[in-house]
């Protein structure tokens, strides 16, 4: 790790070597999706070891429960320290998975095995979200815009492609099509997989190059809160971003009512068309991770966090519009639509000074656990009104968004007045 000075704009062969340690630590964590986006697999493994429905959620739940910790960070840790809690993150959820590795391939009571899973989905949740957003933040301070635009493009344009492979693989673990590999070491070879992955992220860490940027003096944490709160509510931007990002989250939350209308719009229930679900939500998220990188490098961050709100309106559109297998590409739209999470992210990091970024972004993160009501909303609307209801909440959410957004140009102008 180096301590030399250095602009983006002075080395475009750091600058391209920055992008491509971003690209791959992007490929290597999309490829261990299964695992570290805390869910299926985990609550999967939970049933099999008899654990009643609310505890095989519990991952998930606790997982959630991350979102807050970027805001501790961003007071407790200056920028010097920013690409080290990367590094050193990646590292830690390397270890965390050699912990659920132990308690499966040795002998270990269902309990405690379970209360490992539950506790690693929490360690996951916290690691994951410092782990997201410090990377960008180190991708911004190691690009240029074009750079970073770059970088974008092809990380989350080839991305979804290693998840789908990821994804090929644990079925075939889990549905125990490999010779030899039997429940539960089925569980713990996909685990194990995913070490050296991450093992390897942590070690690319040490390859990034930043520019420099001034550590503040840390306030009390009330003080820095009331400090931090201030200056992003002054910020028209950063207010109209923090409420858009907040209904983007509303409509995507209507993911999982999508599936289940599966049943009423093909006729099929959604286990049996999970794959062709999968391959166009990644595929779809594919294209749309080229295409937003050239958006965003051709018209500029705001235009690019702006499609990806359109997308999401889209998906729970097309319900209306399509019947039978057709009814499928709302997975695609919505797939293209989740990139939301990395163009929110890096909207704000485009109009933030570099000092005030990370407390920027550890405010946008909160967005997570306010938002965790959108699914029951959904749900609620499902089981009141039927899925029309639950579909035209999340569409007005999205055209809520839409019209935020398109009004940060002028904000914008106002502030570079």
């Amino acid at each position: 790790m180096t301590t030399t000075p250095f602009l983006p704009q002075a080395d475009p062969a750091v600058e391209r070597r920055n992008g491509n340690i971003f690209i791959f630590t992007q490929l290597l964590t999309y490829f261990s999706a299964p695992v570290l986006y805390v869910g299926v697999v985990q609550a999967a493994f939970c049933d099999r070891l008899g654990a009643s429905a609310t505890v095989a959620n519990l991952p998930s739940s606790t997982y959630l429960l991350g979102a807050v910790v970027p805001l501790f960070c961003a007071w407790l840790f200056p920028a010097r320290l920013e690409q080290r809690l990367v590094q050193h993150g990646y590292a830690i959820v390397a270890a965390s998975l050699l912990l659920v590795c132990g308690v499966v391939f040795l002998p270990a009571p269902d309990w405690l095995r379970i209360t490992v899973v539950i506790g690693q989905g929490l360690m996951l949740g916290v690691l994951n979200s410092i782990i997201n957003i410090y990377l960008l933040k180190c991708l911004a301070r190691g690009t240029t815009e074009a750079g970073r635009a770059r970088a974008l493009k092809y990380a989350f344009g080839l991305g979804p492609v290693a998840a789908v492979l990821g994804s090929l693989f644990a079925q075939l673990l889990l549905a125990d099509k490999l010779a030899g590999v039997r429940y539960p070491m089925n569980f713990g070879v996909l685990y194990l997989s995913a070490l050296p992955c991450m093992a390897v992220c942590s070690f690319l860490m040490r390859g990034f190059r930043l520019a420099e940027v001034p550590d503040e003096i840390a306030p009390s944490f009330a003080a820095f809160i009331r400090r931090s709160a201030s200056a992003f509510c002054a910020d028209r931007r950063l207010v109209i971003a923090w409420i858009a990002y907040l209904l983007w989250y509303c409509t995507l939350g209507g993911m999982t009512n999508l599936s289940l209308y599966t049943r009423e719009a093909v006729g099929r229930s959604p286990l049996e068309l999970a794959g062709i679900i999968m391959a166009l939500r990644f595929g779809l998220k594919s294209l749309a991770g080229f295409g937003l990188g050239s958006i965003a490098a051709k018209y500029g961050a705001r235009t690019a966090m702006l499609a990806t709100v359109v997308f999401v309106g889209l998906g729970l559109a097309w319900p209306f519009v399509s019947s039978g297998y057709g009814y499928l590409v709302a997975f695609g739209f919505m797939g293209a639509g989740e990139l939301g999470g990395v163009y929110f992210i890096n909207y704000v990091i485009s109009i933030s000074a570099p000092a005030h970024t990370t407390r920027n972004l550890g405010l946008l993160s909160l967005v997570g656990p306010v938002s965790s009501v959108a699914p029951a909303i959904h749900g609620s609307l499902t089981d009141a009104f039927g899925f029309s209801a639950s579909f035209t909440f999340g569409i007005v959410a999205a055209l809520a968004a839409i019209v935020l957004l398109m009004r940060t140009g002028a904000a914008e102008r106002q502030a570079a007045g």
